[in-house]
């Protein structure tokens, strides 16, 4: 019974911390604020990346772009909670000798576009005919490049625009929410709250706890990043970034 009433005292303090911290600060901000750095920061490591070790491979690009900008993300989140918790007033009256709480993980998939072309053949049956035939097979051959011509840039238009459309509904997601940044502020006030009293409870940490929050759109955001740099490697190895990609999509049209 005094486990029990010891638990619900640590759910009432996580929900008061929670409530203060609302309170207190305008969380949807500081989410604001810790996007637009992480932002600021991934555009720092792909210029690095472009002008002084010159990778021309967009697709390795983005891929080590967001890699170093959720490492910073953490980075930030951790010393961005530590500063909402310091110099407030945390007090706990429980002493649990062991209990375990915990949450839940989910799964995803994703699936890839496929494509094919067919090719055709022709002959001819007299010298008459021949050259009929031979007009004939140069207006198919015309039309059929005028189509693809067509249809080429349309569909890479296409799948570049889901790409971004994807990637940046993953990355705001990602980096503007504040539900991390508040699970992050209660992990570590509860480590400072633990260090004061006997307080033995088995808990995520800060680290896990934000890896949970934010594992969904970090993958979502690779996913798309990496298939807009092959596609853009692939149709347009010419280009080395994505406004230089935009600006020859926009002439081709």
């Amino acid at each position: 019974m005094k486990v029990l009433s010891n638990w619900r005292s640590v759910r009432l303090w996580e929900t008061q911390v929670e409530r203060d911290l609302h309170r207190d600060y305008s969380l949807r901000t500081h989410g604001i604020l810790i996007g637009t750095f992480t932002l600021l920061l991934m555009w720092g490591v792909s210029a690095l990346q472009m002008h002084l070790f010159r990778v021309d491979s967009l697709a390795v690009r983005y891929a080590i772009t967001l890699g170093m900008g959720y490492l910073g993300y953490l980075l930030v989140l951790r010393w961005w909670a530590k500063r909402l918790v310091e110099g407030r007033e945390l007090n706990a009256d429980f002493d649990l000798p062991g209990v375990d709480f915990g949450g839940g993980k989910s799964s995803g998939s994703g699936v890839g576009p496929q494509g094919q072309v067919n090719a055709g053949d022709g002959g001819s049956s007299s010298s008459s005919s021949g050259l009929s035939d031979v007009a004939g097979a140069l207006d198919i051959a015309g039309s059929a490049d005028e189509g693809a011509v067509i249809v080429v840039p349309v569909v890479a238009i296409f799948l570049i625009g889901s790409a971004i459309v994807l990637g940046a509904g993953s990355l705001v997601l990602l980096y503007f929410s504040w539900d991390a940044l508040l699970a992050v502020a209660i992990e570590v006030a509860f480590s400072y709250v633990s260090a004061r009293a006997a307080v033995r409870v088995a808990r995520e940490g800060w680290l896990m706890a934000a890896v949970r929050l934010t594992w969904k759109p970090l993958l979502g955001a690779i996913v798309c990043a990496v298939a807009l740099g092959a596609l853009l490697d692939h149709f347009m190895p010419q280009v080395n970034s994505l406004p230089e990609a935009v600006r020859v999509l926009l002439k081709t049209r």
